[in-house]
């Protein structure tokens, strides 16, 4: 038998009141609470639709052809990716670059860089189009998938391909990822010779974006306050020295005024015949090529190029302070066209 120091006594007593308390309050949790309902086996199914890129597993029914393909790339694609996979406007290239991922600048592609093919199946299926990912059906994705691997030449002009032929495709960069078994990689080398000498700069995109202001004073405050993104670059449309955009508030702002700065930064695009290159139609259908399309349209002017700045995309068309100042004005004038 063992024996306890009369000191210790309650302090067990407490220990063991606690327990009790614990014990009793986790039993007063109900089990079931009484609200969803158990997922059915159709709806998990829904959302099980992962693919393995490796083997293909999980690729569903269905089968489309290079030709078909082409066709969908046109309408669904090519507004983005260019007609021959090239890429438009900073989106993302799709063909080409084999060769280029060891060099300075590699060129990452579907056809270079992707390891898997089964891959491009899903994650079309997922994502594409930018502007309605999940709309197509499962003989529409292998079409696109035929035709992106046919622009890399990884299958010929005549190929169907289905779950069995998409699976059976090797790609160039299969090997060219490391194993899950040898990481992490420590046994690397910093190679520390034939370093650079001096960076060249060869894109202004964050300038262009605004992230990154002119440095034209002699503190971060200064140099944000002088000026950042395209207004500082801008020519004639740009704000006046000395002033901002906030003294174009001071008189009526004209249709004469708004109508060319919408046709040289949003009509090229968003028109029933776009000028710009890469594009067959208006994005997403919005059109702003009449003054009425444009009036019926201010509410979402004002929101996409003067609240949020995201029109134009990447500020393609160097949309001044300025303008999206007049733009911001004249709507809130009422957006009057006569």
């Amino acid at each position: 038998m063992f024996k306890f120091p009369k000191a210790t006594i309650p302090l067990l007593l407490v220990v063991a009141l606690a327990g009790a308390f614990v014990i009793a309050d986790a039993q007063s949790y109900p089990s079931h609470y009484g609200f969803g309902t158990p997922a059915t086996v159709a709806q998990q199914k829904a959302w099980n639709d992962d693919v393995n890129g490796l083997t293909g597993a999980g690729l569903p029914p269905g089968h489309g052809s290079v030709a078909d393909g082409q066709n969908l790339y046109e309408a669904k694609c090519a507004v983005c990716h260019g007609d021959f996979g090239e890429g438009e406007n900073r989106y993302p290239v799709l063909a080409g670059g084999n060769g280029t991922l060891t060099s300075a600048r590699p060129v990452k592609t579907v056809g270079s860089y992707w390891p898997y093919a089964p891959t491009l199946y899903d994650y079309i299926r997922r994502a594409m189009p930018f502007n309605a990912p999940g709309s197509l059906t499962n003989d529409q994705v292998y079409a696109i998938s035929a035709y992106v691997l046919n622009l890399n030449n990884l299958v010929p002009a005549n190929a169907v391909l289905d779950a069995k032929t998409l699976a059976a495709i090797k790609m160039p960069n299969r090997n060219g990822f490391i194993n899950e078994h040898l990481k992490p990689d420590v046994h690397a080398v910093a190679c520390m010779t034939n370093c650079k000498k001096s960076v060249t700069i060869t894109s202004n995109l964050a300038r262009t974006l605004g992230i990154t202001p002119n440095e034209t004073g002699s503190t971060p405050d200064e140099r944000i306050i002088t000026g950042s993104g395209p207004s500082a670059d801008a020519g004639s449309s740009a704000a006046p020295a000395g002033g901002s955009a906030k003294h174009v508030a001071s008189a009526p702002v004209a249709f004469s005024q708004i109508e060319p700065i919408v046709a040289q930064r949003c009509a090229v695009c968003h028109a029933a015949h776009p000028t710009e290159a890469g594009f067959s139609s208006a994005p997403m259908g919005i059109m702003l090529d009449t003054p009425a399309r444009i009036a019926a349209l201010a509410s979402r002017i004002k929101q996409q190029a003067v609240t949020s700045h995201t029109m134009p995309i990447g500020n393609m068309t160097g949309m001044t302070d300025n303008e999206r100042a007049l733009l911001g004005k004249w709507i809130d004038q009422g957006a009057k066209i006569h």
